[in-house]
């Protein structure tokens, strides 16, 4: 039998500065067979002149401007492979990544997907962090609203069925959401290697995007997951534990963005679960030093400020999977 053909899906806006490392680390896999799909997503930049240098090495497709989880659906259409991943357009990946993720599925049929551990990257490369994740635990996805799944996962397209990975209800946690699903009734496994990378940098995640919009994806990605019929009744008793989180670390996202409501969400994190079993892991327990942070909005905002001015690291723009960085303990 032959090996599975891979398909990477890289969704790209105006990503210029990137995308030709990017592509350049997925065609330097080793691995085949292997397609690669370059989604324009209506870049004003030179991305597509960039992508079109690569020739008949990649498929490069362009569509109208329609965001990140359209130009990730527009990909996986369009594929054809049995394995899938997807690349962001500035996030290289390492040597290695996909042959042993096709080894690890290949080895263990039940597997819907797996991931590997990855580097923090600032703009020029530099590693700032080696991020080292936990081993595979679907409970705790839900029950401390945690992406265990990073830059690298890859995952069979079995898993989803018909859904596409991304929901388009879900504009700012598609790839939770995304995660959530693909694991709902088969496992994944964590590979401990690191194989991927996530990059930092002012054209990339910001603070701009820790908004009212995404608090509410948390709130609602729960509600819609513990919604469907095919819920596997063993998960039926985390649904209090998983609402109560949403609500937490929606409302804790106001430590950066003012315009988050966060009494009412944590007073809903409350009721939701008065009390949690744990802490779990680390930086993923509802302090109370946050609890009375967000109850006492807007009168504790001041102390915010002052806090802020004197621990500024801890109040970084958070890693993919993370929205709980500051004020931990």
């Amino acid at each position: 039998m032959g090996r599975p053909l891979v398909s990477i899906i890289t969704p790209a806006y105006n990503a210029g500065s990137y995308i030709t490392e990017t592509v350049a680390s997925v065609l330097r896999q080793g691995y085949r067979p292997l397609e690669y799909i370059v989604v324009d997503d209506g870049s004003s930049d030179d991305t597509l002149a960039q992508l079109r240098a690569f020739g008949d090495a990649i498929r490069v497709v362009v569509q109208k401007n329609a965001g990140e989880g359209a130009a990730v659906n527009r990909g996986y259409a369009c594929a054809g492979g049995e394995i899938l991943g997807v690349v962001n357009a500035d996030d290289p990946v390492l040597p290695g990544l996909i042959e042993t993720a096709v080894d690890t599925l290949c080895g263990d049929p039940d597997l819907a997907g797996v991931y590997p551990d990855w580097l923090k990257i600032d703009s020029t490369g530099r590693v700032l962090e080696v991020m080292r994740l936990p081993e595979y635990d679907y409970s705790l996805m839900l029950r401390r609203h945690l992406c265990l799944i990073g830059p690298g996962g890859l995952f069979r397209r079995s898993a989803l069925g018909v859904e596409p990975p991304r929901d388009p209800r879900f504009r700012y946690s598609g790839d939770y959401h995304q995660w959530l699903r693909i694991g709902l009734h088969r496992p994944l496994r964590h590979i401990p290697t690191v194989s991927a990378t996530w990059r930092f940098h002012p054209g990339g995640t910001s603070q701009a995007l820790l908004n009212a919009e995404l608090a509410a994806d948390k709130v609602a990605i729960i509600r819609d997951l513990f919604a469907r019929p095919d819920l596997p009744l063993s998960l039926v008793p985390l649904r209090d534990e998983a609402m109560s989180a949403a609500y937490f670390f929606a409302a804790i996202l106001a430590l950066h963005n003012p315009g988050i409501p966060a009494r009412r969400y944590m007073w809903e994190s409350l009721k939701a679960k008065p009390w949690w079993p744990g802490p779990v892991i680390a930086q993923r327990h509802r302090s109370l030093r946050l609890v009375l942070f967000a109850l006492g909005m807007p009168w504790t905002r001041p102390l915010l400020s002052l806090y802020r001015g004197l621990r500024p690291e801890r109040f970084a723009v958070p890693t993919p999977g993370d929205h709980y960085s500051a004020w931990t303990g």
